[in-house]
């Protein structure tokens, strides 16, 4: 059976139809969410992070790095890193984060922070940027 060049036309016009939609098809399912029956949802974005979502509106998000980040619905959250950095924040957005070294920093919701090296020495800077530094007494 021989296709005129009218058919195969049409024939090469459907495959680069189907092409494209299956293109369209792989963009679209690069980030996708999955809605449960009882109101939680699954997350997953094309750069491997997952986000379960909880229907109290707490959620838990794990990214490829390792890192997890659990948010409460009061918007208190407590982040930990692969190396082993913990940041709880508050829902006034303050602060601690503890990392590896014994460092700890402490943020407050008016802007100012104290840095705790492992030395014991005080880095404080006040919520109008002026910093002073306090020494351990040895």
């Amino acid at each position: 059976m021989r296709i005129g060049s009218h058919g195969a036309a049409a024939g090469r016009s459907l495959a680069l139809t189907a092409i494209a939609l299956m293109m369209a098809a792989s963009l679209a399912a690069a980030n996708t969410i999955v809605r449960n029956a009882d109101g939680s949802s699954v997350e997953t974005r094309d750069d491997g992070s997952k986000i379960v979502t909880n229907t109290d509106g707490s959620s838990v998000e794990t990214r490829p790095d390792g890192t997890q980040i659990v948010r409460n619905p009061d918007k208190s959250s407590v982040e930990t890193r692969p190396d082993g950095t913990k940041i709880v924040t508050n829902p006034d957005k303050s602060s601690i984060e503890d990392k590896p070294d014994g460092t700890e920093i402490i943020k407050n919701a008016d802007g100012s922070s104290v840095r705790i090296n492992p030395d014991g020495s005080k880095l404080i800077t006040n919520a109008d940027g002026t910093q002073e530094v306090e020494k351990p007494n040895n």
